[in-house]
């Protein structure tokens, strides 16, 4: 029961990060709206591998620190929760972005020499967008650091990698598909600034506890 409530805390934090805007959201979205849905689903897809690669390399220096050096592996931990505090707070301070800077839409039924995209050039979008990003490397070392410990199974650490893979994967193919449905696409974008604002506070709530708790 206790691996259970930990593992859904764990998936907790990681849903409220996904969820809320970033350059994966706006890749995303831009996709599926510029595009298609297939577009969107493997973008969605290779955001996903993306953040697998980065899971993998955080898991495999954590254990390492864990070995070797349990103390510096405990300042990080600490140094993580402040960090998830952070970026929760950013968020819920964030202003809403005005309507120039949201994903062009192109008109409904119009074509154009943009309108079309492979599957493989998507998934490479994605992949490279979350690869390449500098924050998940952080991101993904505040958050791991908080729930494995020196004896943590490798396969509890790999369910944990795989459920960030599989969140990112579900979350972004959701935003394709209703993105693509022209009578939902416009009521959800107006609630992404709400979206953040609420994920914003679930991360702060969420950082306090892991920094206090044992």
């Amino acid at each position: 029961m206790e691996f259970i409530l930990k593992w859904l805390l764990m998936a907790s934090v990681q849903a409220a990060a996904t969820i809320s805007p970033g350059p994966a959201f706006v890749l995303a979205v831009r996709n599926a709206v510029t595009y298609d849905r297939r577009a969107g689903l493997f973008t969605a897809l290779g955001l996903g591998a993306g953040v697998a690669v980065h899971v993998m390399v955080v898991l495999g220096g954590l254990a390492v620190l864990l070995q070797h050096y349990t103390y510096v592996f405990d300042v990080i931990r600490y140094a993580g929760a402040a960090y998830l505090i952070f970026i929760g707070s950013k968020a819920l301070i964030s202003r809403r972005q005005a309507k120039a800077e949201e994903p062009e839409v192109l008109p409904e039924g119009v074509l154009s020499s943009r309108a079309v995209v492979s599957g493989r050039k998507a998934f490479s979008m994605g992949f490279l967008t979350n690869l390449l990003n500098p924050k998940a490397v952080i991101f993904f070392t505040a958050v791991f650091t908080q729930f494995i410990g020196p004896g943590t199974p490798v396969s509890v650490m790999a369910l944990y990698g795989l459920t960030s893979v599989v969140i990112e994967i579900t979350w972004f193919s959701g935003v394709a598909v209703v993105l693509t449905n022209p009578g939902i696409k416009e009521r959800f974008m107006g609630a992404v600034h709400w979206v953040e604002r609420t994920c914003g506070g679930l991360m702060i709530g969420l950082g306090l506890k892991l920094a206090f708790s044992r």
